[in-house]
């Protein structure tokens, strides 16, 4: 049975969007953040965001970069 994420007290939360932690020992992959266009090396700790209803458009962030996003309001 696949349960919903549960919602991560410290992750700053976006309106219609989910947003996932992700911890260094699971961070198996190289990603490139979409904000920065650096890449999150493996074995670094992240998180993962994706629309409401559109988990196939989850994108990886660095913590710092989702953060800021989220203050601002907006993604792009």
């Amino acid at each position: 049975m696949n349960l919903p994420p549960r919602p991560d007290a410290f992750l700053p939360v976006l309106d219609g969007y989910v947003v996932q932690r992700v911890p260094a020992f699971r961070a198996t992959k190289f990603y490139v953040c979409p904000d920065c266009d650096n890449t999150i090396m493996s074995g670094q700790g992240h998180v993962v965001v994706w629309p409401d209803d559109l988990v196939d458009e989850r994108r990886h962030w660095h913590l710092h970069c989702w953060r800021v996003a989220a203050r601002r309001g907006r993604i792009a």
